[in-house]
């Protein structure tokens, strides 16, 4: 099975110093802990996309503060090739409640950036990590 093409992922900060990280039930992610976000439609943007997906995916409606960075990942993992180049975006909630798209994804959970599972999907680790690092650059020591 291969898994490639132009994707999306969301930070979503919550007090204090939480992110949500979603555990997918779906190849090539399933048991892994990820950002919640998805592949890229004809026709969208990349923002639209991230909107679109983690709407699905968690019932949160969010606003797009920045973009984190672009990615590209490949390689093999479980038996999924994987090529593909995420956008990965800061956003913050305006409205919903926090539910699972029952399709797709197993659980949700918020961790402190402490307690990060080791189990994270793919780049995620290192987009979370560039995150932190920008903010910790911007902010001193505010990490959320």
């Amino acid at each position: 099975m291969k898994f490639a093409g132009r994707t999306t992922t969301a930070i979503i900060p919550f007090s204090p110093n939480k992110i949500l990280l979603i555990k997918r039930r779906t190849v090539p992610f399933c048991g892994f802990w990820a950002l919640p976000g998805g592949r890229v439609d004809p026709g969208e943007t990349v923002e639209q996309t991230i909107v679109r997906e983690v709407k699905e995916e968690t019932g949160l409606d969010v606003k797009i503060v920045r973009k984190i960075g672009e990615y590209h990942e490949q390689g093999v993992q479980d038996g999924v090739e994987y090529d593909y180049y995420p956008a990965c975006f800061l956003v913050n909630v305006v409205g919903g409640e926090i539910r699972r798209q029952e399709s797709e994804i197993d659980e949700i959970k918020l961790f402190s950036v402490s307690e990060l599972p080791e189990i994270l999907a793919f780049e995620h680790a290192q987009m979370i990590k560039d995150y932190l690092a920008k903010c910790r650059r911007n902010a001193g020591n505010q990490v959320l």
